[in-house]
């Protein structure tokens, strides 16, 4: 098993290496093959792959906890893009608000921050993390990591896959839907989990604090009868005055 800081050591000593050399899911085959505890002969066949192989027997199974969203991020977890149904990177979480990963538009491995462009978390069964509720020791500049509740107050708002008006239109809320934020932008966009658990991105301005409806209390009955006698009732009765016959 290799020790968080010492995965995210090996990582570190990798920035910089070309994209050509080390892609993604290279660099998280490197680290678990390198660092001290590691497993020189590990391999996989790729970011879905790794993904998938949670739902796998256990002798092949390489993610033993995995999560929608990154709330909850800590050292030495996994971090995962996804495009529809296709993951299709992944980088190693500091703790320290940022990911370590091989990414093709920067043409090398870099240290980012984690924010709202990462989807999904998970646990590697050869790099040692805790899955945990806590959200993030530190919270990234612009990126908020504590999920709560908003109330779409337009008529309608799009959800898109990306924080961007120019992003695809992955779904669509009515006025009045309540949904769960799970990170937002400094630039008002939000990152939020709808409807049976789907996530995407939406215009913050669209949004409002949600409230949760108060419980109403059922009415205590005070009994009066035709001869003006009181009846005290047992339980939790509310007062309604009024006779019988």
């Amino acid at each position: 098993m290799v020790k968080a800081q010492d995965a995210i050591r090996t990582a570190r000593s990798l920035i910089g290496t070309p994209y050509s050399e080390l892609d993604c899911i290279g660099l998280i085959v490197r680290v678990i093959r390198t660092s001290p505890g590691g497993v020189g002969a590990y391999r996989t066949a790729g970011t879905n792959t790794l993904w998938k192989s949670a739902e796998a027997s256990a002798k092949y199974r390489d993610l033993t906890w995995r999560q929608e969203g990154i709330v909850g991020a800590q050292a030495g977890m996994l971090a995962f893009k996804r495009r529809g149904t296709d993951v299709h990177h992944v980088g190693l979480v500091t703790g320290e608000g940022t990911v370590i990963h091989s990414s093709s538009a920067a043409g090398k491995v870099v240290e980012t921050k984690l924010d709202a462009s990462w989807h999904l978390l998970a646990v590697h069964r050869y790099i040692e993390a805790r899955p945990s509720g806590a959200g993030l020791t530190d919270e990234t500049e612009d990126t908020q990591m504590e999920a709560y509740k908003m109330k779409v107050v337009a008529s309608s708002l799009n959800v898109r896959d990306e924080p961007d008006v120019k992003g695809k239109r992955i779904g669509r809320l009515n006025e009045g839907a309540v949904v769960t934020v799970q990170a937002s932008f400094a630039d008002g966009w939000k990152y939020v989990t709808y409807g049976d658990g789907a996530l995407g991105y939406v215009d913050g301005s669209y949004l409002e604090e949600y409230v949760e409806p108060a419980a109403q209390e059922a009415p205590k009955i005070t009994i009066v009868d035709s001869a003006g006698n009181h009846f005290c009732p047992v339980g939790d009765w509310r007062v309604i005055v009024g006779s019988v016959d």
